[in-house]
């Protein structure tokens, strides 16, 4: 979800330029040079972020969050579940409120002050729908970023949906961090509370699917039009295996138990210890199979113990899973895939990562592979 600013007044902030939206979550859209500011943020991270914001401001984006019942459910019962201990009574902060639909469950739940940032323009729907609702002398809307915000008093719980695909895209979780670092008294708990990434070896079949399709279609042209356009077909197939991919893949073509890539400790984690990310890795293959892919998700944890997985194993979500294309080799039982995985901050777009993988089957040639996940990650059918 979006960021906030510093206001006690709605005010509007950000891009007022039209740009492109998605129902998708995306990053930003990709920047373009420009000179940097005397403070030292440059007019390039300028306009990534308030691109960013905007993004947040389509309407149709919401409902995509909204009606995926595994996250709202989650937040929702996460909140109920000891309201009486961490909620009632108690003041809250939520992060990236989009719609306010998590203030308003912390209002429901007895909260005694809910304070609702976010910098997109979807603020301004969400101050009418707390008013709507009942919960205007609860609940205080502030649009704009969250580093900027001063609020009139410490609080005891802070409330965030930060996650993006692969869990760190969007690189929103620093803001909350800035948040709980500044804001949160002592003892004060986050929602969510911890957050693991995993990472399993994968047979997607999509992947053939596509590699099969896309190669046919460039052969198939020489029958249509007595053209040959066949040196475009291992260009077509090769490009698909440079891009990430978000998409969910079944149970069954997981071909691993699954290793943790990070755990964070919500109430601890630093912002700069999510700048470069590394994990050795060692998977052993779970009966025959074609590896094509490593495959992604995360989990997170809420106080008293509620969580919300994007596993392959539960039910679907918004986040799907992140797929990061492979060339195919077959494993057989207890194969060995080892190797190491680091993720980046992107130095061109802070909001965008790159992912770097280095790996080997049965001790045998170590590959490479470099993939950067932008807006150009994508969620299609195939």
């Amino acid at each position: 979800m979006a960021e906030a600013e510093a206001t006690t007044e709605l005010t509007t902030a950000g891009a007022e330029a039209a740009v492109p939206q998605s129902k998708k979550r995306r990053a930003s859209e990709n920047g373009i040079a420009v000179p940097e500011l005397k403070n030292g943020l440059s007019e390039k991270t300028k306009i990534i972020d308030e691109s960013y914001f905007a993004s947040y401001s389509d309407i149709e984006l919401h409902r995509t969050m909204i009606e995926d019942t595994v996250r709202t459910n989650a937040y929702q019962q996460a909140i109920f579940q000891n309201m009486e201990e961490n909620i009632r009574g108690k003041v809250v902060v939520d992060v990236g409120c989009g719609t306010g639909i998590l203030s308003m469950f912390c209002a429901q739940a007895g909260a005694k002050k809910v304070y609702a940032i976010d910098a997109s323009k979807i603020a301004v729907h969400a101050k009418q729908l707390i008013e709507a609702n009942g919960f205007k002398d609860v609940i205080t809307v502030l649009q704009g970023k969250a580093e900027e915000v001063e609020l009139p008093e410490k609080v005891d719980v802070i409330v965030s949906e930060w996650m993006g695909y692969m869990m760190l895209y969007e690189t929103m979780l620093p803001s909350v961090l800035y948040v709980r670092d500044k804001w949160l008294k002592p003892g004060g708990k986050m929602y969510p509370e911890r957050a693991v990434l995993y990472m399993a070896l994968g047979e997607a079949q999509w992947i053939t699917t596509y590699e099969e399709g896309t190669y046919d279609f460039w052969v198939s042209l020489n029958h249509v039009y007595n053209l040959d356009m066949s040196l475009l077909a291992d260009h077509a197939v090769a490009r698909y295996k440079d891009v990430v991919h978000v998409h969910m893949v079944a149970q069954e073509d997981v071909l691993s138990f699954p290793t943790p890539v990070c755990d964070l400790d919500l109430n601890t984690v630093k912002a700069e210890d999510l700048r470069n990310i590394s994990h050795s890795f060692n998977l052993a293959s779970i009966g025959s199979g074609r590896l094509n892919s490593m495959v992604m998700w995360f989990d997170v944890w809420f106080p008293g113990g509620m969580k919300l997985s994007t596993s392959p194993d539960n039910e679907d979500t918004h986040w799907q899973n992140t797929v990061l294309p492979l060339a195919t080799v077959p494993l057989e039982q207890d194969n060995q895939v080892k190797g190491e995985l680091h993720i980046t901050q992107d130095l061109t777009n802070h909001r965008f990562l790159n992912v770097d993988l280095k790996y080997s089957v049965n001790s045998g040639e170590e590959i490479t592979r470099c993939f950067k996940m932008d807006d150009n990650c994508n969620d299609n059918d195939f």
